[in-house]
């Protein structure tokens, strides 16, 4: 799913609501979503029932180019974990209970 795909559900499932005004709605989350990961180094974005975004630190390395095979230092990097919720998961696996996966062998 895309963002314009949310964006057309989301219009779908309240006419009453403005398509630029959801779009603002949507783009307002995820902006604060990415402006709270952002602010401090070591922060935490949990979405009940969604899952937990966290920032990580990557540590300078040093790496090799595949085309050429000199040597490149990559600089310390911080990137976005994402751990889901256990609802989510549980949702995302109803279909592959002990019966089914039995089944198979």
């Amino acid at each position: 799913m895309v963002k314009s795909e949310l964006i057309q559900i989301l219009a779908n499932q309240y006419p009453s609501l403005i398509r630029k005004d959801i779009i603002k709605i949507v783009d307002i989350i995820f902006l604060e979503i990415a402006k709270a990961l952002c602010e401090n180094e070591f922060s935490a974005v949990e979405i009940r029932g969604v899952g937990r975004f966290s920032t990580k630190v990557r540590n300078q390395r040093v790496s090799r180019n595949p085309k050429n095979g000199s040597i490149v230092h990559v600089p310390t990097t911080k990137y976005i974990k994402y751990k889901m919720s256990k609802n989510l998961f549980k949702r995302l696996n109803k279909n592959f209970t002990e019966n089914k996966i039995s089944d198979t062998y």
